[in-house]
């Protein structure tokens, strides 16, 4: 099976709707400190990051990846590196077969998510939306909460200052934010009263995907229900020009005799279940990855990773 490297854009043509295997999403890896690696495998195209490790050793992580040949992978991906590779940490879109060992592992991206579907008219898309979603966004709209699509580093980290002391999470750092924003494929919208900014959430989108990705909000006019109507404002948006899904990116796990909203039950320990409310509102289809997975190319060297990560 041949494996080419590839390193012109216009050569970059993954057949995939995931934005974390687009090109401009491995170049903003890039500067913060994840070296792309782009691959043709077999005529499927894949994209990795570099992430280093000591004494001169490298682990690639491959994010949303189809299911390839990983044997022929780990025997040639090396050529395209200086680093010495001790194993690949992969999330799968499908659920692998693998004949060799494997190590499962917490995914990194989020496991489970509600794609709406973006064919439906726009009073489909509201009618499968919870009465208490639609009565925010109406209550949002009725007190003149006012929407702009505009990119402003400074509204949506002064907003994500107040929600990460408020919700107790941890954050991306601003230049991370400020980085992401000057992406293309990113956008962002924010709800504004009375001419001040009190919510902004940033979207990508990508190959018939939009995808909300980071949310912020003030302490201040909560009872504005701002947020119900930037989501609903952005699948329109996402609509008008020609996506297909909107990924509302990472619900709880579902749980059959879980807490439930709308349509969806899931596990209420989650550290996900606080927002996986509000995301339950606006419907959609549940779409759950495999579990992540570890494969070590040097078994000797990965051993002492492991025992590190404990240790350390």
């Amino acid at each position: 099976m041949a494996i080419q490297e590839i390193i012109q854009k216009e050569d970059w043509k993954p057949s995939t709707s995931e934005f974390l295997q687009s090109w401009e999403w491995g170049e903003f890896q890039a500067t913060v400190g994840n070296r792309p690696i782009r691959v043709s495998v077999g005529g499927l195209m894949i994209q990795g990051f570099v992430h280093s490790l000591p004494l001169g050793m490298a682990y690639v992580y491959w994010p949303r990846i189809s299911i390839i040949e990983y044997r022929m992978l780990g025997k040639n991906i090396s050529n395209f590196l200086e680093k010495k590779l001790v194993f690949f940490r992969i999330e799968s879109i499908e659920r692998p077969d693998i004949p060799h060992s494997i190590f499962y592992i917490q995914n990194r991206q989020p496991q489970h998510t509600l794609i709406l579907d973006l064919a439906k008219s726009e009073d489909e898309l509201l009618a499968d939306m919870h009465s208490k979603t639609r009565y925010n966004i109406r209550l949002a709209e009725k007190k003149g909460v006012e929407i702009r699509e505009e990119k402003n580093r400074e509204w949506f980290w002064k907003l994500n200052e107040e929600t990460t002391q408020r919700d107790g999470f941890k954050s991306h750092g601003k230049v991370y934010y400020e980085t992401m924003l000057e992406l293309p494929i990113v956008h962002q919208l924010t709800a504004f009263f009375e001419d001040k900014p009190i919510a902004s959430q940033i979207y990508i989108g990508w190959n018939g995907r939009c995808t909300y990705l980071h949310g912020a909000s003030s302490n201040e006019y909560r009872n504005l229900m701002a947020p119900y109507l930037l989501q609903w404002e952005s699948i329109k948006i996402a609509k008008k020009f020609g996506n297909t899904e909107y990924d509302l990116w990472g619900v709880a796990a579902p749980k059959e005799h879980g807490k439930r909203f709308h349509n969806y039950s899931w596990d209420e320990t989650d550290k996900l279940s606080t927002v996986t409310r509000y995301k339950a509102g606006f419907g959609g289809t549940v779409k759950s990855y495999p579990d992540a997975f570890e494969i070590p190319l040097r078994p000797a060297l990965y051993r002492l990773f492991q025992l590190a990560k404990r240790v350390l």
